[in-house]
């Protein structure tokens, strides 16, 4: 695959444009390189302008290096420049920075080995050149400083152009070392690429798109991804936006390899560190969206269709975060409640339920139903989560007919079980016991939107009451979720801890 625009390669000494031709074809692939040796190939090659980038010899004999960067500039000023000579003085680093040319390498063996980087380097400076005058340039300004990776990208998932975020996400000194790589390259499972990139075919974008990414160390991060294709504000082709987020929370292994290294943390302390966190990040969190809104607000109407297209992610990508903290506060406040245990009544708890979630039933025509249900020791406001988060996935995750959920109870000596039972999309079995982790989901947030942590806080839930919860389903043929409830409080249970 082409990772770089045709480039001219204006060197008198063949051996040296043979040898800087074979490093770029090395780091970047099959590359379009036209060498250029003398005056007359120099004319032709600009006059027919098929070129997006010229790395050129300071010493030619026949017209000086810096002749060509000043022919160049006029032709095309947003064209990238790289000066690779022997003759790295200071003078001529001088120079250079006035004509504005965008790298300069030495030509020996280190020089040889930057030049990827180089390359890299002047065409992410010329894109950025080419964009300091477009009318979304202010708000290009504010995406940068955001805590979210953005990135743009040819149709082909070349990357462009990245902000900072984004290279620290990916263990990468600076953005520019992230530019004219591909974005397949970063999957790490077999066969997510190509998921990815057919899912974005057909729909035109993704909004949620979880995945592991290979870093610059070699290390996996799972991020989850949102990519859409928009119309470039230079070229006027398709290109690819995209905006990348660290998921909090990994798999359950590295959940607990994380935990076990903690040594002499107690899970007490790390739900209390959680919840600190949670809460003070609120703060910026609300600065940022603040300001997002108020560039909505006041100076939307001057940003082009991109620009207003970056800012709809950008807003869309703080929510998101400001769902998952709120999420995060939820999770961790479950242990930290002053609520005692008392008798209640799960049938006036039901009743509240179904009243909160009246519009939603209504709207899907579900039908829902239940046995009477017992008279439990709980924590009250903690059984109207639970319930709620049950019914609300039961009625979320529904098939092509409308949800059918019944509330069932089964009696045992020494508690409780209720079963919540549903004819919707189902859970595949070797996700069952998976769905209970934190920010785990089985589905894109285009297809159920969600934060992937309801269950987690239903479990505990469950487990601050001395119970259990597990489901018994089949994909495509409804679930039952069942929780057990003992009939005493549980040691411990009543207060905060």
């Amino acid at each position: 695959m082409n990772l770089l625009p045709p480039i001219l390669l204006v060197d008198a000494n063949p051996a040296d444009r043979e040898l800087a031709s074979l490093v770029l074809n090395g780091a970047f692939g099959e590359v379009a390189v036209e060498p250029i040796g003398d005056a007359s190939a120099l004319t032709r090659a600009l006059t027919a302008r098929r070129y997006g980038l010229v790395i050129t010899e300071l010493e030619l004999g026949w017209i000086g290096g810096t002749d060509v960067v000043r022919l160049v500039r006029e032709l095309d000023p947003d064209c990238a420049v790289i000066l690779f000579t022997r003759l790295l003085t200071a003078e001529l680093v001088d120079e250079a920075i006035r004509l504005g040319v965008d790298a300069y390498v030495s030509k020996d063996s280190a020089g040889y080995t930057r030049l990827p980087f180089a390359v890299r380097s002047a065409l992410y400076r010329a894109r950025r050149r080419a964009m300091e005058n477009a009318r979304e340039a202010p708000y290009r300004r504010v995406f940068e400083d955001l805590p979210v990776g953005i990135f743009v990208a040819t149709s082909d998932g070349e990357i462009l152009e990245a902000n900072a975020a984004l290279a620290r996400l990916l263990a990468f000194e600076s953005p520019e070392e992230l530019t004219r790589r591909s974005l397949r390259h970063f999957f790490v499972q077999e066969g997510a690429a190509e998921r990815w990139r057919s899912t974005l075919e057909k729909a035109g974008s993704i909004e949620g798109f979880e995945a592991e990414l290979r870093k610059a160390d070699g290390e996996p991060v799972r991020v989850r991804l949102r990519t859409s294709f928009v119309e470039g504000e230079v070229a006027r082709v398709r290109q690819l936006l995209g905006m990348a987020e660290a998921i909090p929370a990994g798999s359950a292994e590295r959940e607990g390899a994380a935990l076990r290294a903690v040594t002499g943390t107690s899970r007490d302390e790390l739900e209390q560190m959680a919840y600190v966190v949670s809460h003070d990040l609120q703060q910026p969190l609300n600065v940022v969206g603040r300001f997002l809104d108020l560039l909505a607000d006041r100076e939307s109407e001057k940003l082009t269709a991109t620009g207003r297209e970056y800012l709809e992610h950008a807003m869309n990508g703080a929510a998101n975060l400001q769902r998952m903290m709120d999420a995060m506060l939820r999770y961790a406040r479950v242990n930290t409640a002053e609520q005692r245990f008392e008798l209640i009544d799960l049938n006036r708890v039901r009743d509240r339920v179904e009243e909160t979630l009246d519009s939603e039933i209504s709207d899907l025509g579900a039908e829902v139903t239940s046995d009477e249900l017992p008279l439990v020791m709980a924590d009250e406001t903690q059984m109207e989560q639970l319930l709620q988060n049950l019914l609300s996935n039961a009625l979320k995750f529904h098939g092509t007919e409308p949800p059918k959920i019944h509330i069932g109870v089964d009696e045992k000596a020494d508690g409780w079980t209720l079963s919540f039972r549903d004819n919707g999309i189902g859970i595949a079995p070797a996700d069952s016991e998976r769905i209970f982790q934190m920010f785990q989901r089985l589905h894109t947030q285009e297809e159920y939107p969600g934060t992937g942590i309801g269950l987690a806080v239903c479990k505990k839930i469950v487990d601050r009451h001395g119970g259990r919860i597990w489901v018994e389903s089949t994909a495509g043929r409804g679930a039952t979720f069942h929780v057990s409830l003992p009939k005493s409080s549980p040691v411990g249970g009543g207060g905060g801890r």
